[in-house]
């Protein structure tokens, strides 16, 4: 009887396993659903098979289009998704050789420019905050607190009410990067903002910070998605949230806040990162000097 228990227990858990194993990969296929969609066009149009041939094909025909390596690395990984758990092809080690060989070609002088990554470009934050001054109260309170925060929109979009201690200046933030819980710091401005549109919309503890609101104006506590979340924020403010990232590091930068500083409030487990991607000398910096 009781290794029945123990069978059954084990298949209900191997069960578990499955599904949420399965929900991960639905999730990918459903963010990679639109560069699949482009690779079957170009595969159609150039006579190639839906395979790791083709594959091939396409990313060699994406290098000689001048597109840049991080389009190369994003077309890769999302039609190998693809081919692997949507049609069951396997990858081999040739497979992988192959694709990595074609990278290397990024290496190449005529093809160099193409590992160029401009990025978003760091604004005056003063600038920034009297832009951001002029929105509504749900609008002004979620791109405030964003400014302040540096956080990720995949950060952004999970932030509820009740992860804010407005007493104490500052709100949990689960990093899905690095999948772990971190408490960040916030400013009295951002914090009477944030108080004001939680009376002007009544939200309650289990209330998304972002949530929906529809054309009326009502709000909905509801998910919603990293990219509906940056269309809102170009919306408003006419750029990407990755600027409001990057302008928050580069003036805490410009203060004079050290690198752990800075990566304490960022969420930043690299330091080198800030360092490689974030801290770069802008015009502002060299006309100080001149």
């Amino acid at each position: 009887m009781g290794e029945k228990v123990i069978q059954l227990t084990q298949m209900i858990e191997g069960r578990k396993v499955d599904t949420k194993i399965k929900e991960q990969i639905e999730k990918k296929s459903k963010m990679y659903q639109g560069d699949f969609k482009r690779f079957k066009k170009y595969a159609t149009v150039a006579g190639v098979d839906v395979s790791f041939v083709g594959l091939e094909a396409y990313l060699l025909y994406t290098i000689e289009q001048g597109r840049k390596l991080n389009t190369f690395n994003r077309r890769s990984a999302s039609v190998k998704h693809f081919l692997v758990n949507e049609l069951g092809l396997v990858e081999t080690e040739a497979n992988k050789q192959r694709i990595a060989l074609l990278r290397q070609m990024y290496n190449d002088v005529e093809h160099a420019q193409q590992k160029q990554v401009s990025g978003q470009v760091a604004q005056p934050k003063e600038e920034m905050i009297a832009l951001i001054e002029k929105l509504d109260v749900r609008a002004k309170a979620i791109a405030l607190f964003n400014l302040i925060t540096a956080c990720r929109p995949s950060e952004m979009v999970t932030i509820k009410i009740g992860d804010f201690d407005l007493n104490n200046r500052s709100v949990k933030v689960y990093l899905k990067k690095q999948k772990e819980w971190h408490t960040k710091r916030l400013t009295l401005e951002c914090i009477n903002a944030i108080k004001d549109y939680i009376n002007a919309y009544g939200l309650e503890s289990e209330s998304y910070l972002v949530g929906k609101v529809d054309k009326h104006n009502n709000y909905t506590s509801s998910q919603v998605s990293d990219i509906a979340y940056r269309k809102s924020i170009h919306k408003w403010l006419g750029f990407a949230p990755y600027t409001l990232r990057k302008t928050q590091i580069s003036a805490m930068h410009e203060a004079g806040a050290d690198l752990a500083t800075i990566a304490k409030q960022s969420g930043h487990k690299n330091l080198e990162t800030i360092n490689k991607h974030y801290l770069s000398v802008n015009d502002k910096m060299i006309d100080k000097y001149l």
